[in-house]
């Protein structure tokens, strides 16, 4: 398998021809990455692990710029608000945890999966920033797609599966306490955001699951003055004393990478 990150919690997984996009975003960040569009809309497949914006909001012009050809999976919410954001009805397929879905060569299970808890130091920490003076356009148009954009508690973990090969694909850092994963995958996607204590809080996903490999998503600034770039540097320290076998990958934006 392939895979791509295209920034935020944007991921392309391919096999044998088949693409599957998970959770794309156009960044609002004009001083970093910028997917094309071109490139989003050559999947045939869409999936969405939850409804907030920064998940589902460039979904509509990436379905229309592939002339409204993809096949879009989501739960019942973010299916309503892609629907009101001019999406046909038949085209996006609803989903809920335990189903499990065939596309091309892969075999996709949809596990119940819970949203990172925003701590009170993140929060007091983001609020004070005084860059919301700097990104105040940014700031209307999130504030107007966050009320748009109803998370409502459905989130789900989903499990690839392709040729013997296993990804583990969250897209926030949180796991449902109760539900049974995949143990010692061969990769993990797990997105670095949403934590002032961000190293301990992950790691304790990564005693959990023991995955092979890991790669990090979202801990890029896509949507200033609410997001922020996350260093990954200390939590790969962390990670190479105490797993050395695991490998951690923090992606160049864009750039694809090949399971191994």
């Amino acid at each position: 398998m392939k895979i791509t990150w295209y920034g935020t919690a944007g991921i392309m997984i391919e096999s044998d021809g088949t693409q599957l996009l998970f959770d794309p975003f156009i960044p609002l960040n004009n001083k970093g990455y910028k997917p094309p569009l071109d490139e989003l809309a050559s999947a045939k497949s869409i999936l969405v692990t939850h409804g907030h914006f920064d998940h589902i909001a460039d979904i509509p012009a990436i379905w229309e710029n592939g002339d409204g050809k993809a096949c879009i999976y989501a739960t019942k919410t973010p299916r309503e608000t892609l629907i009101s954001k001019g999406i046909a009805r038949e085209s996006i397929k609803k989903i809920a945890p335990d189903d499990t879905i065939t596309i091309g060569p892969f075999e996709i299970r949809a596990l119940k999966g819970r949203h990172v808890k925003f701590d009170k130091r993140l929060i007091l920490k983001t609020l004070l920033r005084l860059r919301f003076f700097l990104y105040w356009r940014n700031l209307l148009y999130i504030l107007n797609e966050i009320r748009v954009c109803a998370e409502a508690g459905e989130i789900v973990v989903y499990h690839i599966r392709s040729k013997g090969e296993q990804v583990l694909l969250l897209g926030s850092m949180n796991l449902d306490a109760e539900t049974d994963y995949p143990k010692n995958v061969d990769l993990l996607v797990l997105p670095f955001q949403g934590r002032s204590d961000i190293n301990s809080y992950a790691m304790s996903f990564i005693d959990r699951l023991r995955p092979k490999k890991v790669l990090l998503d979202h801990f890029d600034d896509a949507f200033p003055p609410i997001s922020s770039a996350v260093e990954t540097a200390r939590f790969e320290s962390q990670m190479r004393e105490k797993y050395p076998d695991i490998l951690v990958v923090c992606p160049q934006a864009g750039a694809g990478w090949v399971i191994e």
